[in-house]
């Protein structure tokens, strides 16, 4: 990436690294300062270039160059002694035509302060260092700024300019080697260098945007991941059964394909965990948060994650999913008061049908008293009346041969049970 911009289709000027003390130049406002007005004046904004033509073209005298001198004349036959028209070792600026560059570039040592410092000038990244200076300890960084020129058609949609796809190619390296080699970077410079886009408040999502994502989504998330992540925001799984999903999820956002408004602590722990590949623990002595604060921040990044797929992708996902059978709900050929009637007729049958059977003459033939006026007046005691419990008892008015018959029935039962206790005794005996 640098030797394509180093290539002899664009032209540039390298500001020179000093290791000046940032306090001494950068906060007391004179590198701000200079780096304006170099970029002014290569931009030709300082004087316009068709007056300078003009003026140079009027005043400009030929001076005697020192090289062509020496060439003519040597050493020992040279006299020494004050020369004419030299050239002036300081020329002013308005005097001079600027060279016609398309950027301006910077390579220092990557800190906080300075990227904040040259990014606030307009300045953009498009190459750090993978390996730390052995001396500093510090990455090396190289950061660009376009400039206007005529040379160069523009769009006018980039702010970047013709820099706009070096810049966004750099960004997906360093994106990818963040878990790599930048994974013990401090979030804070990540998050600068990246410089991510958190607001989108003002953004609405159009069809043909949404079409667009729901494509490039559906390559790197299944319908099986959706129901995972709907568990973990409805609390019924732990964090742990999502971290495979956090990185495709933290890409797609910082490349700006899910549109999702965070906080910048949000941000932060979503670029620790999917990007870096951090743990908790780690993440605790970064951000100085408690535990239970920093999954409070991670899951609620993943229930706008969710919410924002579910509302664009809900009917393609749930579609590939297994169906349950389908119910058809048919009406009754009857209402439901006939239903009642037929039920409550039902049971009436059925009760009337045991009732019968309770009350077989046959049944009751055996409760029956043959002589029923002798045998009660005689039960009763005197006067006739009945006794205050209410029971009279009767002498059993059955035959001879009936009472023998029972006892005949009765001896039978009991031999047989005799002999099915006696054959139960004798297993248990074999058994034993």
């Amino acid at each position: 990436m640098v030797i394509n911009l180093l290539e002899t289709k664009y032209h540039g000027n390298s500001v020179s690294n000093s290791r000046t003390p940032v306090s001494l130049v950068f906060q007391s406002g004179y590198g701000s300062k200079a780096v304006e007005l170099l970029s002014s004046y290569f931009e030709g904004l300082i004087h316009p270039i068709s007056e300078v033509d003009d003026v140079m073209n009027v005043t400009e005298t030929p001076y005697a160059r020192v090289t062509e001198a020496a060439e003519k004349a040597s050493l020992l036959e040279e006299n020494i002694k004050p020369r004419t028209n030299l050239p002036p070792l300081l020329v002013h600026l308005r005097e001079r035509q600027p060279e016609k560059l398309h950027y301006i570039g910077v390579s220092f040592g990557l800190t906080q302060d300075l990227f904040r410092f040259w990014r606030k000038r307009g300045f953009a990244p498009f190459y750090i260092g993978q390996i730390p200076s052995a001396v500093t300890g510090e990455h090396t960084c190289m950061v660009l700024k376009p400039l206007n020129n005529d040379d160069i058609e523009d769009s006018g949609s980039d702010k970047w300019g013709f820099f706009g796809p070096f810049y966004e190619d750099f960004r997906q390296r360093f994106t990818r080697l963040l878990q790599l080699s930048f994974r013990e970077m401090e979030y804070k410079l990540a998050m600068s260098i990246l410089e991510p886009k958190i607001n989108f408040e003002a953004l609405e999502a159009t069809p043909s945007t949404s079409d667009g994502l729901l494509s490039s989504i559906k390559q790197f998330i299944s319908p099986h991941d959706m129901k995972r992540l709907e568990a973990y925001t409805n609390n019924l799984a732990d964090f742990h059964l999502i971290l495979d999903l956090v990185p495709t999820l933290a890409h797609l956002y910082f490349k700006g394909k899910l549109p999702v408004t965070m906080s910048y602590a949000q941000a932060s722990v979503l670029l620790c965990i999917g990007l870096q590949g951090q743990n908790i623990s780690y993440i605790e002595g970064q951000i100085k948060l408690e535990r239970q604060q920093i999954l409070s921040l991670f899951i609620k990044v993943m229930k706008k994650f969710h919410k924002y797929l579910y509302n664009i992708a809900s009917k393609e996902f749930e579609s590939t999913l297994p169906q349950q059978k389908e119910i058809v709900m048919k009406p009754h050929s009857i209402s439901v008061d006939e239903d009642l009637k037929n039920a409550a007729k039902q049971v009436e049958d059925e009760r009337k049908s045991e009732t019968d059977g309770l009350l077989d003459p046959e049944l009751l033939q055996q409760y029956a008293i043959v002589d029923r006026e002798a045998d009660f007046e005689n039960a009763l005691p005197s006067k006739g009346k009945i006794p205050s419990g209410g029971l009279v008892s009767l002498k059993s008015s059955k035959t001879k041969i009936e009472k023998h018959g029972n006892q005949k029935e009765s001896h039978k039962s009991g031999k047989k049970r005799s002999k099915d206790d006696h054959r139960s005794n004798s297993n248990k005996k074999k058994r034993s």
